[in-house]
């Protein structure tokens, strides 16, 4: 299950080479008809039916207390990836979508399976997944922008994931990350 779930997260980092090969625009039709889709099968889910494959990966991905209603994480990582798509210029959107997907996908394993010291303003979070959240963003956003850039977006992002927890990671993190970048190389033009 949680194997599952990762895989369909840092998979998001593909969204990248898709822009660039079909667009952001075209993209960003296809992330929204998915999202429709999926919400569709939720719909469908609860209601004792299903939409065979869609409701067959969301059973494979889903943690066991989500199943009782709605699960929107999907939903909210969609539109996390959409928003810093959209939102900000390139290289910074890539960036952006690179922490919400490699980052913040890998942390949680770190932080799952190795973490032993929780961070003492958020019990749900640990010191060794945050640190490994650091590492990737940084390694990953060095692909995109400049090292000053993607140290500002790599602290602002470790210290949102930190904070923020369910839903509201999907979105804030690249919101942030993003904004951070943006305004620290706009101030260096």
């Amino acid at each position: 299950m949680e194997g599952m779930r990762k895989l369909i997260h840092t998979s998001g980092i593909f969204t990248i080479i898709l822009a660039e090969i079909l667009g952001t625009p075209f993209l960003s039709s296809i992330i929204l008809c998915m999202t429709m889709l999926y919400l569709i099968s939720e719909y469908l889910r609860l209601h004792g039916r299903s939409l065979p494959i869609v409701t067959k990966i969301t059973a494979l991905a889903a943690r066991g207390e989500e199943s009782s209603g709605w699960i929107l994480r999907p939903v909210s990582y969609a539109a996390g990836i959409l928003i810093a798509m959209n939102l900000f210029p390139k290289p910074i959107n890539y960036a952006a979508i690179s922490v919400l997907t490699l980052a913040d996908g890998l942390a949680s394993l770190v932080g799952t399976r190795f973490g032993h010291h929780h961070l003492p303003y958020n019990k749900k979070k640990t010191i060794e997944g945050s640190t490994f959240f650091f590492i990737v963003s940084l390694l990953s956003t060095l692909i995109f922008i400049n090292p000053a850039a993607a140290l500002l977006g790599s602290i602002v992002g470790t210290a949102t994931e930190s904070i923020f927890v369910e839903y509201t990671e999907n979105l804030m993190i690249p919101i942030t990350v993003g904004f951070s970048m943006s305004i620290l190389l706009l101030l260096s033009c």
